[in-house]
């Protein structure tokens, strides 16, 4: 086993195995002797002897660190791989955590290889996995929201990534967790200009329609947040939806497929699911966005369907138009309140979302809930003893937990957010109750306190109020279907 030293810009010198190389596109990478990091040089030391490359490091390193953050800085420590060290001897490189075990196939076909993304959004490789491998609805959902915060969290400490892409975020849909990769070449607007224009299919259309221009023409369009705010829900519709959101049927050049590419992911790039134009809708689409949350009524801007429209219509040619990487968080999240288990043992996805005023049956094999459901709609305070609904509800299933932000309108989930159980809907006898745990002033439909440790049965039109505080939060019971 040969051995040879890193010396890193604090003057630590760290050993690292030359005899197994690993190959990226722009470095070449080893594990530390202990295997807790890997040392990474870049390929290009031509390009490692521009000093803008060692300060954007220290930069990245030091002044724009999310995870160094006293408060939240460990709930990042799992969503970034960022780079614990600059490397100045025997070439400029950097050192980073080595990938969790989960990253990688541990077993099959494929074990040892990268849990890239293609791998479970294409159709064609998840169906070279295993069953338990894929994953299932709900564990894409979790593992899309942490993404969403990862870029929330990199865009306000003034980041953005330029690359981000399904090779650059590493997920594990069994545990329903992703890590964002390739820190080391952001974005620092207005400071540090990106490296490269990103990855084919990820590349936002003003990027991809300006490429050919000199790159000094104040016309050339290069990666920022707003390309990032392109490509996250591109990653997010082709991991709850398996397709992409531009990858239809219309032809826009015969001269090649090159040119045709090129126009369809650029300038005249146009969403499939397009509510007026359809001239690129393929012609089956089983599952469409619309079934992923409410697309009208109060709120619905605040749930995936009218994300969707934000990002891939009003704003797919106007970057300023497309949500925040906080929207979608929110959005996430708010899907997470919606999930019914679907009944079916067969079916892949095993989560569905409801919808009101529509069937309430699984969107991926059809199976139907038959059994009565509790739906508790929420309603904030706007003065006191007057609540007002706020086009957000969450569906009831045995053991649904409540958390602090159902009980509290102030409280997000977030990081750094207490994620304790509160109280939890059960079906106990064939009567749905809620079990109140942790909640002080818990009130039953007659105006009753309830005690930790006692319920009340949740009926249709009941109303209960979870938080005597100024901030607590009314719910009203609604039984489907």
């Amino acid at each position: 086993m040969s051995v040879e030293t890193a010396v890193l810009a604090d003057g630590r010198r760290i050993p690292y195995l030359t005899d197994k190389r690993m190959e990226g596109g722009m470095k070449y990478v080893y594990f530390t002797q202990d295997r807790q990091s890997v040392v990474c040089f870049f390929k290009d030391q031509g390009a490692a002897c521009d000093p803008n490359r060692r300060a954007r490091l220290e930069a990245i390193l030091n002044d724009y660190n999310p995870t160094t953050d006293r408060v939240t800085g460990p709930d990042f420590l799992e969503l970034f791989c960022w780079p614990t060290g600059v490397i100045v001897q025997p070439h400029l490189g950097v050192m980073t955590p080595a990938y969790s075990s989960g990253y990688f196939f541990d077993d099959g076909r494929f074990k040892g290889k990268e849990k890239t993304g293609k791998w479970f959004s294409s159709p064609k490789l998840r169906s070279m996995l295993e069953p338990a491998q894929r994953g299932t609805w709900l564990s894409y959902i979790q593992l899309c929201i942490l993404m969403a915060r990862a870029v929330r969290k990199m865009h306000l400490t003034g980041l953005a990534h330029s690359d981000l892409s399904c090779n650059n975020v590493l997920i594990d849909p069994e545990r329903g967790c992703c890590a964002v990769i390739d820190i080391d070449s952001l974005v620092v607007e207005g400071k540090f200009a990106p490296d490269v224009l990103g990855t084919p299919g990820y590349i936002a259309p003003e990027v991809v329609a300006t490429q050919r221009l000199h790159p000094r023409d104040p016309n050339r369009k290069l990666p920022s947040k707003f390309t990032d705010l392109y490509a996250l829900p591109v990653l997010i519709y082709e991991y709850l939806l398996k397709r992409h959101p531009l990858r239809g049927p219309k032809v826009n050049s015969t001269a090649s497929a090159e040119e045709d590419d090129r126009l369809s992911m650029g300038e005249k790039a146009l969403f499939i699911e397009h509510p007026t134009d359809r001239s690129n809708r393929p012609r089956t689409l089983k599952v469409q966005c619309d079934a992923l949350g409410p697309s009208t009524g109060p709120g619905a801007r605040l749930y995936l369907p009218g994300l969707f429209q934000r990002a891939f219509v009003d704003g797919l040619h106007k970057p300023s138009a497309r949500p925040n990487a906080n929207d979608w968080e929110i959005a996430l999240c708010r899907t997470t309140d919606l999930l019914i288990p679907c009944g079916n043992p067969a079916c892949e996805e095993r989560w569905f979302v409801y919808v009101e005023g529509r069937p309430v049956k699984c969107s991926f094999c059809g199976w139907k809930q038959k059994q009565k459901i509790p739906v508790l709609e929420f309603h904030r305070a706007w003065r006191p003893g007057q609540f007002r609904s706020e086009g957000h509800c969450l569906v009831g299933w045995n053991q649904r937990p409540l958390n602090s932000w159902h009980v509290l309108s102030n409280v997000q989930p977030v990081e750094g957010v207490e994620k304790n159980t509160m109280a939890y809907i059960a079906l106990h006898q064939g009567q749905w109750i809620l079990v109140n745990k942790e909640l002080d002033s818990l009130m039953s439909p007659s105006g009753s306190p309830v005690p930790r440790g006692q319920a009340c049965p949740l009926r249709d039109g009941d109303e209960l109020l979870l938080s005597r505080s100024d901030k607590g939060r009314l719910v009203s019971v609604k039984m489907i279907p």
